[in-house]
């Protein structure tokens, strides 16, 4: 588990989606041992990443009350370290630049895929 300079214990992984998106992912994640967490909309996310520190969120595209993009630019206000993840199963070309300049670490397809997400999300908690 990785701590912030004021040694707060902080969470892992942050998911921004439906919980059957992401189920198979957080029971792979926490057999770990990681800190995994699940919410719903991005008004949830932030109250989260205000109550503690994260690692890594990532998050739809699309959420019930707000875009992920504007969902990554709040959330790395709020927390300037995070890793953020935008999901898209089919991502418009100018997601990507939106993303860039919001500060997103990159476009993930979905649905969240334990075999193509995972190696990525391991590689993050490595570096």
């Amino acid at each position: 588990m990785y701590t912030d300079e004021t040694q707060t214990e902080c969470g892992d992984f942050l998911f921004v989606t439906e919980l059957e998106r992401c189920a198979e992912i957080e029971k792979v994640l926490t057999r770990g041992n990681l800190k995994v967490a699940h919410v719903e909309s991005g008004g949830q996310a932030l109250a989260t990443l205000a109550a503690e520190p994260w690692t890594v969120m990532v998050a739809d595209t699309r959420l019930p009350d707000m875009d992920g993009v504007e969902l990554a630019r709040a959330a790395l206000a709020i927390r300037s370290g995070l890793f953020v993840f935008l999901g898209d199963a089919d991502p418009p070309e100018e997601l990507g630049k939106q993303a860039a300049i919001a500060g997103v670490a990159g476009i993930v397809h979905m649905p969240y895929e334990p075999d193509e997400l995972l190696p990525l999300l391991w590689f993050v908690m490595q570096s």
